[in-house]
């Protein structure tokens, strides 16, 4: 009987020592929290104050270990390729498509429907009297009309 009892005290003592442990877990993280909020503020200040100054859109390389200038210019100049290579493409492809579609588009358009709503008969009429042509005569014409009103009043 006295083994029950020995063994339920134990079972009691592991777990006010397992409670009493999460207890001043808790208590030390709460008391240290201001602390820990202090110290990450310092750090990221401290971090952009170490950072080099950016004085234009491109990014700043902080040399670090090992690397070099060149190796860093090297990089720097690939990713400049690559970008341009990626702009002369997508213009490529944009092309590509305008004149793929243009291609598709054109036969279903009706000109001669067209050159009717506007009135163009022949393109050597309409520029007939052209007054900036090179070897052009333009001949000014003035038209006159005169009216004759049936009652004229004084």
């Amino acid at each position: 009987m006295q083994n029950g009892k020995k063994n339920n005290g134990s079972i009691l003592n592991t777990l006010s020592g397992i409670c009493g442990s999460v207890a001043r877990t808790t208590v030390r993280f709460f008391k240290n929290l201001p602390n820990r909020a202090q110290n990450y503020v310092k750090r990221k200040i401290n971090e952009h104050k170490r950072k080099p100054q950016r004085e234009d859109i491109n990014k700043v390389y902080v040399l670090v270990g090992y690397t070099t200038k060149k190796h860093i210019d090297d990089r720097y100049n690939r990713e400049r390729e690559l970008m341009l290579l990626r702009r002369g493409l997508l213009l490529i492809i944009f092309v590509l498509i305008l004149l793929i579609s243009f291609k598709n588009i054109i036969p279903y358009v009706d000109v001669d429907q067209y050159k009717n709503m506007f009135g163009i008969g022949d393109v050597e009429e309409l520029t007939e009297n052209d007054p900036f042509a090179q070897n052009a005569v333009s001949v000014p014409t003035v038209v006159m009309e005169t009216s004759a009103s049936e009652t004229e009043e004084i």
